[in-house]
């Protein structure tokens, strides 16, 4: 009776010291990084009734540090044919306090891919099978005079960059990009001004 209980035990403790405590393994997640997938226009003065851009390309094969062969984003994916981040445009309400600007979806100037507003913008890069790229260019409507700011770390703690992550089917491989943007000031920000 001894040895089976020794024996019961040991079997126990391996199945509690094999369990998986890695979540990206267990969600099926591949890091990648890239440079500048995700643009928006240097530009700091605005007048009343433009738009701010922001742009997304990103093409299909990525080249990954350390690595001879890039990285196939809609095959390591399974098809995934959407890659979502998120932003957020504020205003200057008084010398210290910032708001977010929200428009209505309809106001967006949406010339590719799609998105959505409300507290952030939520952004889709849509795949584009003729030329293999996920694409998006989005206009938020500059509706009224002030100081703004846009910052890309709504869903993260990163400051210089933006994080896309790809819409994967279940089951599938979902891929986090992180993209390093260059015009952003070390707090995360860009600053500009509409009058």
């Amino acid at each position: 009776m001894k040895k089976s209980a020794y024996l019961f035990l040991l079997f126990a403790i391996s199945i509690f010291t094999s369990c998986d405590t890695n979540d990206d393994g267990f969600y099926n997640t591949v890091y990648i990084d890239a440079s500048n997938l995700v643009t928006f226009s240097n530009q700091t003065n605005y007048s009343t009734g433009d738009y701010f851009y922001v742009q997304g390309v990103i093409p299909r094969l990525l080249p990954e540090a350390g690595q001879t062969t890039p990285v196939d984003i809609y095959k390591t994916t399974n098809g995934a044919t959407k890659i979502a981040f998120s932003y957020v445009i504020e205003r200057r309400i008084n010398a210290t306090d910032w708001e977010v600007v929200s428009v209505n979806d309809n106001q967006l100037d949406i010339e590719e891919g799609s998105a959505q507003n409300g507290a952030y913008v939520y952004g889709l890069c849509l795949y584009n099978s003729t030329n293999q790229v996920y694409n998006y260019r989005v206009g938020f409507p500059l509706t009224a005079v002030g100081n703004y700011r846009v910052s890309f770390g709504y869903n993260s703690s990163s400051t210089n960059s933006v994080e896309l992550r790809s819409l994967s089917e279940p089951k599938n491989l979902v891929a986090y990009i992180d993209s390093s943007i260059n015009n952003l000031d070390s707090s995360g920000y860009f600053y500009f001004n509409v009058n």
